[in-house]
C-alpha cells in the first residue's frame, strides 16, 4: 500500500471542487497545479452566484484579483484563473486572507449564528473556499475552508 493511498488524485479533488466544470476545464486546472510544489497550500475559490447577483461580476473579479495580487509586485499567484491561488506556506495564505478581509470586508460573510445581530452584514460568502495541498506527484489532500 502506497503512503499516499488515503489521498485522492488531484484530478478527483478538482472534480469534487469544480463539480460543474467540463473535463477540459478540469484538465486546465490540473495543469495549473502541476507547477505547485508538494505541501505548498493552494486556495481555491468557486464563485457563489447569489453573491455575484447581489454585488456584480466586476465586484467579484475585483476580489479575486485582490487574492491574486495582494503582496506581490507585477505578478499574480493564480495564472489569471481567478480561482486557484498558490501560496508558499500557510502563513502567507492566511496573511493574504486577513489583508483581503481588511481591504474588502464585503467579500466575507457573517456566519448564520451572528446574522440576527448584524442585519446589514453580508449574508452570503463570495464563494466556497477550499484549501488543497499536494502530497505526492498526482495525489492531493483538500478540505472546504468554512471561513473565507
Amino acid at each position: 500500500m502506497s503512503e499516499y493511498s488515503n489521498f485522492k488524485s488531484t484530478n478527483e479533488a478538482l472534480k469534487i471542487i469544480f463539480s460543474q466544470a467540463s473535463d477540459d476545464e478540469i484538465t486546465k486546472y490540473e495543469k495549473q497545479l502541476d507547477t505547485v510544489k508538494n505541501l505548498d497550500p493552494v486556495l481555491i475559490i468557486t464563485p457563489n452566484q447569489t453573491w455575484i447577483n447581489q454585488r456584480s461580476l466586476p465586484a467579484y473579479n475585483t476580489i479575486m484579483d485582490a487574492f491574486a495580487t495582494n503582496g506581490l509586485q507585477n505578478r499574480r499567484r493564480d495564472k489569471n484563473s481567478r480561482s486557484i491561488f498558490h501560496f508558499t506556506d500557510n502563513e502567507e495564505l492566511y496573511t493574504i486572507c486577513d489583508n483581503i478581509y481588511n481591504l474588502i470586508p464585503n467579500a466575507f460573510f457573517i456566519p448564520p449564528s451572528l446574522q440576527a445581530q448584524n442585519p446589514n452584514a453580508q449574508l452570503h460568502p463570495v464563494g466556497t473556499a477550499w484549501i488543497l495541498t499536494k502530497v505526492g506527484v498526482r495525489k492531493s489532500d483538500f478540505e472546504n475552508d468554512a471561513n473565507p
